[in-house]
């Protein structure tokens, strides 16, 4: 029996992790995390999304994102994609142990480390953000943590997450841009590990709401079939209209938040609204021969919106 039979049987008896070697060369990442999504804790886990399951292709690393953006449409998860985050993370800190024995000359190291991490968010200076972010410091929830580079995913799942260096800063140079940004450090046994190949192209975007069109009163309003990127709807009779059109999001009924905007800015006509609680619009005595444009936002409790553009037309007398 050769040593180095002996020596491989000796590695994977210890279950020793294999050192890659390439038949081709994997090529180069870039430097920077481009994406990020803070979880609930157990929600990855209950949709498969664990280390081992990556690790053996059970689940996807492709697929992550796809059930982030699920996590997210139900509430249960915050992301910042692709084009509006940079990130980094610093070389992790090894955990010393406090004292030395026998002949060691110095601390040894525990096999833990600090990883520590550090993002720039071009959004930071909007007002449900900064709202969002002095929530966080204040409550410093203990989320689940899963980030992208340009072809990998990590997981950072059952750690205890500190979020530190929250906050923007306005330079007083009006040459600068305002953005912010804030850290998150961990305790681990060993730094994250990437899983890919995922396709970048699939972590751009905000996650959208989808409103489907409004439940009418087929006796006074009909939508029109003219392809115009906004949905125009007709009223049936001449002269005035009132009615109401019921608007609902795709999937998802609970902890909506309904607002209703006329579509270039300003007030409301009068007898013109919508219930905060249901998504039904009212609309009252709009005159004859009119066009009016709004846009019907819905809001999730974790900030995630879908917009739906209607025009209403009325006929003449």
């Amino acid at each position: 029996m050769n040593i180095s039979g002996i020596n491989l049987v000796m590695a994977c008896s210890q279950n020793v992790q294999c050192f890659e070697n390439f038949i081709t060369s994997p090529g180069s990442e870039k430097s920077n995390i481009i994406a990020l999504a803070l979880v609930e804790k157990g929600e990855l886990e209950a949709e498969d999304v664990t280390e081992a399951l990556l690790s053996d292709g059970t689940t996807a690393a492709d697929d992550v994102i796809d059930i982030i953006r699920a996590l997210q449409l139900s509430g249960k998860a915050y992301y910042f994609p692709n084009g509006h985050l940079n990130g980094k993370k610093s070389k992790p800190e090894e955990k010393m142990a406090s004292v030395t024995y026998g002949l060691q000359n110095d601390p040894q190291p525990t096999g833990e480390v600090n990883n520590v991490f550090e993002f720039v968010y071009e959004y930071f200076y909007s007002t449900q953000t900064v709202k969002w972010m002095n929530w966080l410091r204040q409550n410093l929830v203990n989320y689940d943590v899963v980030y992208w580079t340009e072809s990998k995913v990590h997981l950072v799942i059952g750690k205890k997450v500190t979020w530190f260096g929250i906050g923007h800063e306005i330079t007083g140079n009006s040459a600068d841009i305002i953005n912010g940004g804030f850290s998150f450090r961990y305790l681990g046994d060993g730094e994250p590990v990437p899983y890919g190949n995922v396709d970048a192209s699939k972590l751009e975007g905000f996650t959208k709401l989808t409103i489907t069109d409004p439940t009418l009163d087929a006796l006074k309003l009909a939508k029109d079939t003219c392809g115009s990127p906004c949905n125009v709807f007709t009223a049936v009779a001449a002269g005035t209209l009132t009615t109401t059109l019921d608007f609902n999001v795709t999937g998802q009924t609970n902890c909506l938040k309904w607002e209703l905007h006329v579509d270039c800015g300003g007030a409301l006509p009068t007898g013109t609204l919508i219930d905060e609680n249901t998504g039904i619009v009212t609309v009252n005595a709009q005159p004859a021969n009119t066009k009016r444009k709004f846009r019907v936002l819905a809001i999730s409790s974790a900030c995630v919106v879908g917009e739906y553009c209607m025009e209403i037309v009325t006929k003449p007398t």
